[in-house]
């Protein structure tokens, strides 16, 4: 297996009927490789993990256990990494649109519509194992009330893959490809290009052109009415691997440190009986040739054995071979390595007593600082992903005929959007708490304060529901500290009046010249 999927790319300028299917073989080839990798760590993390020995010393004590930290490893990051990425917008006045800020709630109830917090979790497998997932968009053309203006739907990467130029500096997608085998082990390829559509089979032939847009029946060589390839593909970091992939030799040597561990308490539970000075009684029996011989009759399993002292005053001597382990040593061995390979992982300590620690500081003892910081910076490759699926499905919603002509998802634009994910701690709810408090006492937008305490799992539609009244206050907060800024005014002449009537503001002079 090689470490990381390949990137497919493309030398022609356009991809056009005349050379798609020489494209789509080159590149089928590369991606096989890649499918294969898929299949061998999808495997993997399910526990297809064979122990490798160079020796055998008991053939019947043969111990295979397997650890399965891949799967600790990828339930982890899946839940962990990939809460659903909420969309909220970039700026209230970016653009000088006003109804940003519904569109974006709009868009994020036909993603809940789509699902797509179970789809997300799909990906995240794919993403997290693999190092790649694809997601493809397409427009919902059997609409009904409350459903969403497009469609979302999660690819295996062992069927589908993208080609992207060489010619280009932003290496972008050219070709999006997702395919099937039938049981006669025929595929049937549909390839997207920026413009067109095509069914190809068995990498032989197009099956049909057609010019209009998604016409009923086979629809081969048709226009592509997004304008764009509808194909995402997602990767989990640049060298797209998997997040257990660089630690594979690491856990196959864990399985054999368990193994082997197992194996030794096995032998010394099944050992071998060791006897001096001990007769067996014998009893006859016939050889392969018929004659007639005599064997020791050696005891089985579940019978007594009865040992006399010897003429001579010899004792018999009946003991289990056994050789002495050091357990603990190996016990805290293999513990050692699959701390370690955890480490290595950024997964952090989710069993260990710390009483003494607790919020922040438990959470830097416990490694979930470290793991936070991976999950940012993957984050980041993921909201690139993520707005290239937008593109796609802002294309979907303006081509989806049941989209009102009024609406102001028409009017959005990717450039408004901006996708970010929440991660709650209980430990953190009152400093959030406060902090957006503060926030929003000190003047700053309400929308801009909502995201950055990341209270909320859904942002903009905490902050439409909340708009009106945060403004109201912040209105009326800012209104009394003016008042309170104005210089007071008092009901008996001010401070020049207090001076003449009172000894004790001006002094031993006013005493003195009251005197005289």
């Amino acid at each position: 297996m090689q470490y990381g999927r390949r990137t497919l790319f493309t030398d022609v300028e356009e991809i056009t009927s005349e050379n798609i299917i020489k494209v789509l073989r080159q590149a089928v080839l590369e991606h096989s490789s890649n499918a294969d990798d898929c299949t061998e760590l999808l495997n993997f993390e399910k526990g297809v993990q064979p122990i490798t020995r160079t020796k055998t010393f008991r053939p019947d004590i043969n111990a295979q256990v397997s650890d399965n930290v891949a799967n600790e490893i990828t339930e982890f990051k899946t839940s962990f990494n990939w809460n659903p990425i909420m969309l909220v917008q970039r700026g209230e006045i970016d653009s000088g649109s006003e109804i940003e800020t519904e569109a974006i709630s709009l868009l994020n109830e036909c993603y809940a519509s789509e699902e797509i917090s179970e789809k997300t979790r799909e990906l995240a497998r794919f993403v997290e194992i693999c190092g790649i997932g694809y997601t493809v968009v397409d427009i919902n053309t059997e609409y009904e009330d409350g459903d969403s203006y497009f469609k979302v739907n999660v690819l295996d990467p062992r069927y589908a893959f993208v080609v992207r130029s060489s010619r280009h500096a932003d290496h972008r997608i050219m070709l999006g490809v997702s395919f099937r085998k039938d049981i006669n082990g025929n595929r049937y390829f549909t390839c997207f290009t920026k413009y067109e559509r095509f069914e190809i089979i068995n990498l032989k032939k197009i099956k049909n052109k057609q010019t209009a847009k998604w016409a009923h029946g086979e629809r081969s060589g048709e226009i592509n009415p997004l304008g764009r390839v509808p194909i995402t593909e997602w990767i989990r970091d640049f060298d797209r691997m998997g997040c257990f992939e660089r630690q594979i030799p690491a856990l196959n040597n864990l399985n054999l440190i368990l193994s082997d561990f197992t194996n030794d308490i096995e032998q010394n539970c099944m050992c071998l009986w060791r006897t001096n000075d001990v007769e067996f009684p014998t009893e006859k029996a016939r050889d392969k040739d018929g004659n007639e011989i005599e064997v020791v009759r050696k005891p089985k399993d579940g019978e007594w054995m009865q040992t006399f002292t010897t003429q001579d005053g010899k004792t018999p001597i009946v003991e289990p071979l056994v050789v002495d382990y050091n357990y603990e040593g190996m016990l805290a061995h293999y513990l050692a390595q699959r701390s370690l390979i955890l480490q290595r992982c950024n997964v952090p300590v989710r069993n260990a007593e710390m009483s003494n620690s607790t919020g922040i500081a438990q959470s830097f003892a416990g490694g979930y600082a470290s793991a936070e910081s991976q999950a940012d910076k993957q984050a980041d490759i993921r909201y690139g992903c993520q707005k290239e699926e937008l593109k796609s499905v802002l294309a979907a919603i303006r081509e989806c005929p049941a989209t009102p002509v009024d609406s102001p998802l028409l009017k959005l634009k990717y450039t408004d959007i901006q996708p970010k994910t929440i991660r709650q701690r209980s430990y953190e709810m009152s400093v959030k708490s406060s902090t957006l408090k503060n926030l929003i006492s000190s003047g700053v937008n309400g929308l801009h304060a909502f995201e950055v305490v990341g209270l909320f799992s859904d942002v903009v539609q905490a902050w439409v529901d909340s708009k009106d009244m945060v403004e109201s206050y912040q209105k009326s907060l800012f209104s009394k500290e003016s008042q309170q800024e104005e210089e007071p005014q008092t009901t008996d002449g001010g401070m020049e009046a207090q001076v003449s009537n009172s000894p004790l503001i001006d002094g031993p002079r006013v005493l003195q010249s009251q005197n005289k």
